[in-house]
């Protein structure tokens, strides 16, 4: 996984706020379609997620 604090800046180190909206935007869009089969899971099993669903992206560490 990258480092977030790093995506802000393009390899040669300049400031690239198109780059860092643009993978922001992706990401925002996957954890959406995630919260979304997570609640269609929920749903086809009888269940309704009622609370906020937190996520938190995984790196080496985490696993």
């Amino acid at each position: 996984m990258t480092n977030h604090r790093n995506e802000k800046y393009n390899e040669s180190g300049c400031a690239d706020k198109t780059a860092y909206e643009a993978i922001r935007n992706i990401r925002r869009e996957e954890r959406r379609n995630l919260i979304f089969e997570l609640k269609a899971f929920a749903n086809k099993r009888g269940y309704k997620i009622v609370s906020t669903i937190r996520l938190k992206e995984m790196d080496g560490e985490d696993w």
